[in-house]
């Protein structure tokens, strides 16, 4: 079984100034929601947060969309 994720993917949106992309988390465990760029994910020592947001994100590539079915 998949360990278990702590942060759980909740919404991702682009900034229409800037271009930058918004990743945002629910940490339930820490009780808060987890706001960053990009660019501040890629570079965080968070190690357990870049693991969820990778496996997250590989999950959501290969899932089917309502179109597909």
């Amino acid at each position: 079984m998949d360990e278990q994720i702590r942060y759980h993917f909740m919404h991702k949106e682009r900034m229409a100034v800037t271009n930058e992309i918004i990743i945002q988390f629910m940490d339930f465990q820490g009780k808060r929601l987890v706001r960053a760029t990009a660019q501040d994910l890629n570079s965080s020592d968070n190690q357990k947060l870049k693991e969820d947001a990778r496996k997250q994100w590989d999950r959501i590539k290969r899932a089917e969309t309502m179109e597909q079915k």
